[in-house]
Order: C-alpha cells, then sequence, then structure tokens
C-alpha cells in the first residue's frame, strides 16, 4: 500500500513540475495577434468618414484592403497564416506610401479610388490593427541631426 501512495505522489509532483514548466513558458511568451478578415472588414467600414462611405461600396473596401494586405506581406511586416516568423525590429510603414499601393493597384484592376479614399482605407485599417494589438502607435521621426 505504501509502494502504491508514494508511486501516485511521484506521479503527482512530475505532472505538477510539468505543467508548471509550460504555464511559465506560455506566460513568456507574447500573445499572437491574429487577423480576422471579416472582422477587420466590419472595424473599417464602420470607422471611414461619411464622405468615402458614401463612393465606395463595401466589396470596393475589401478589395482595397487585401491590396493593403499584399502591400504589408511585400514588405515583410504581415504574416500568413502558419507563418510563425515573430520580428522582434521595429518595422515602419508609410500610410501614404500605402495609400499609393492601393491607387496604383486598385487602377490595374479596373477600380478607380482616389488617393485621399485609399488613405482613409489605411488609416482604418492600421486603427484596426492597434486595436487587436497587431501594431503599436505611429512613431515621430528622428530629429535632425543638422
Amino acid at each position: 500500500m505504501l509502494v502504491l501512495v508514494l508511486g501516485a505522489l511521484i506521479v503527482f509532483v512530475i505532472a505538477a513540475v510539468a505543467v508548471g514548466r509550460v504555464t511559465a513558458n506560455l506566460a513568456r511568451t507574447p500573445e499572437r495577434a491574429v487577423y480576422d478578415p471579416e472582422q477587420s472588414l466590419e472595424f473599417v467600414a464602420e470607422a471611414l468618414p461619411v464622405d468615402v462611405t458614401a463612393e465606395l461600396s463595401y466589396d470596393e473596401v475589401q478589395t482595397m484592403l487585401r491590396l493593403l494586405h499584399d502591400h504589408l506581406h511585400s514588405k515583410g511586416v504581415a504574416t500568413t497564416a502558419g507563418d510563425a516568423r515573430l520580428s522582434t525590429e521595429m518595422a515602419v510603414i508609410d500610410p501614404d506610401d500605402a495609400a499609393d499601393y492601393i491607387v496604383y493597384r486598385a487602377r490595374l484592376a479596373d477600380l478607380i479610388v482616389t488617393p485621399a479614399q485609399a488613405r482613409a482605407v489605411v488609416d482604418a485599417q492600421l486603427a484596426y490593427f492597434e486595436a487587436i494589438g497587431a501594431i503599436g502607435g505611429p512613431v515621430e521621426p528622428p530629429e535632425d541631426p543638422g
């Protein structure tokens, strides 16, 4: 009987140590922000100024978001499902460059988008990314030493 109790106690201690170690590792690992395309589209559509929503359809906003994500992926700041690359380096994306990319690529797809509309979509998408914890806020450029 003593051997059975001692064996059960050893198994319990080993299990407790294993669970404690895994829990500690998970606590140190930053939570990964997960992008939900439907939630993003809804967030962006609601965040757009009234004049932009009066001119763009839901499908056009969705197309613009896809173009923006293509741009972010090409710059190395967006990952796709299953891509576990976690960068600890700061990445800076210029919203004006992103808007220009959207306007250019949209025209190739026969979608006419103004720079102001593209910039509004970019700003709303960046607000969504910030809300889910995928990015930090805007970064001020370094001061000119000269």
